[in-house]
């Protein structure tokens, strides 16, 4: 009966004592997203049997060593250094979602006018299982992997794109003294579990600026587009003249951005703008998107 006591009290491998926690070291694998450069990386662990994630902050890119108790596991990894993305946290892994807060109340050309995302990296995995020999999982629906070092490789990828736009040939930009950009038909949020994109359309907002006396230029990070996109994308360069007069124009960019050869670094160029001309252009000022009495232009990039 002793003997038997003690078999059943003690692992099923041969452990002198069986710990509450293991030892795991998280490993970042960046080498398909060489150029990123995150401050530091969030590491979630979501038990099966439900209840608060485990949460572990790394610094700069490389990952740690985190303590466990044996289970099964999903996880999830991004990058912590964001000031723009706030998170959806409340339906568990498969719920996790990244959005942004509104720029304003009212609705721009029927969408929400929404702030740009930071730039964001990471991974999700749907299951690791841990036990006292090592851990298995799979990445990217893969092949199964084993460490019984218990090593867990995180594959990090790009989660959003960078959206540059050059418009050249500018007429008249002396006399403009504030700018910006809006962007429409975009996505809302990004589910970081399942990288799916929630298919509400938004707007973002973005600067512009002037590149010597005829080119105006900027860039922007995104969620991308959505899922099945029911709604054109449109650039609008909004400007305010020095005789504070407002005008926007629009640019419909639709076959650009979803024939781009890398959705995640979509590159729009636009040939010939002529912006009406100022009485003035020595006064400074600034200006806002959302204020009445702007003079709005449609222009066809095609012709």
């Amino acid at each position: 009966m002793l003997i038997l006591s003690l078999m059943l009290s003690s692992c099923i491998y041969d452990y002198d004592n069986c710990p509450s926690t293991l030892m795991i070291t998280v490993d970042n694998d960046w080498s398909q997203a060489v150029n990123a450069e995150p401050e530091g990386m969030a590491c979630l662990f979501f038990a099966a049997d439900g209840g608060e994630p485990w949460r572990f902050d790394f610094p700069g890119k490389e990952g740690g060593r985190v303590s466990l108790p044996p289970g099964c596991y999903s996880v999830l990894s991004f990058n912590d250094d964001t000031y723009n993305v706030r998170f959806r946290e409340d339906e568990g892994y498969r719920g996790y979602t990244a959005y942004t807060d509104l720029v304003c109340r009212e609705p721009v050309g029927g969408q929400r006018l929404v702030k740009c995302p930071d730039m964001m990296w990471g991974c999700s995995y749907d299951r690791v299982a841990i036990d006292y020999t090592g851990l298995t999982y799979s990445a990217d629906g893969g092949q199964s992997r084993y460490s019984k070092d218990f090593i867990l490789t995180l594959q990090q990828r790009q989660l959003t794109a960078r959206y540059s736009f050059i418009i050249d040939d500018v007429e008249n930009l002396d006399g403009v003294k504030a700018m910006g950009v809006t962007f429409s038909g975009l996505a809302g949020a990004l589910n970081l579990a399942t990288g799916g994109k929630e298919n509400y359309p938004v707007t973002v907002i973005s600067d512009a600026h002037k590149n010597g006396d005829s080119v105006i230029e900027g860039d922007f990070v995104t969620f991308g587009i959505p899922v099945t996109p029911d709604t054109d994308n449109k650039l609008t360069l909004v400007v305010l003249l020095a005789d504070n007069r407002k005008f926007s124009y629009s640019f419909d960019v639709t076959a650009l951005v979803r024939e781009a050869e890398d959705p995640l670094d979509v590159k729009v160029i636009i040939h010939g703008l002529k912006i009406e001309q100022s009485e003035q252009v020595d006064n400074p000022g600034a200006f806002e998107v959302g204020v009445d009495g702007w003079i709005s232009v449609i222009i066809n990039i095609n012709s």
